[in-house]
């Protein structure tokens, strides 16, 4: 099972660029890219209860989106909790229109 869910509102051609470059920022462990140790985004703040973790979450996909991929921004996030006491975050993403 995938650790989340992600979705790009719009189908066309540039939004599906966008949507892949999001899913490999979210593929992308931080700290693991030795040449850019902030790249990727943390899920260890899925680790802690609850609101807390939605809550570190929502930060970090912020930060991380904000600064590598600024042609999208975040529509919405909901949170699954699985059967073993897991969060599974389902991201919805729109095109930044400047």
């Amino acid at each position: 099972m995938a650790k989340y869910t992600a979705e790009m509102v719009g189908d066309d051609e540039k939004d599906q660029e966008i949507l892949e470059c999001l899913k490999t920022l979210l593929n992308i462990r931080a700290g693991t890219q030795p040449a850019d140790r902030d790249l990727g985004i943390s899920w260890k703040c899925l680790d802690h209860p609850g609101e807390t973790a939605e809550s570190l979450f929502l930060i970090e996909l912020e930060e991380k989106v904000e600064r590598y991929e600024p042609r999208a921004e975040i529509q919405e996030v909901t949170f699954e909790n699985l059967s073993d006491g897991r969060l599974k975050p389902h991201i919805v993403f729109q095109r930044r229109y400047v």
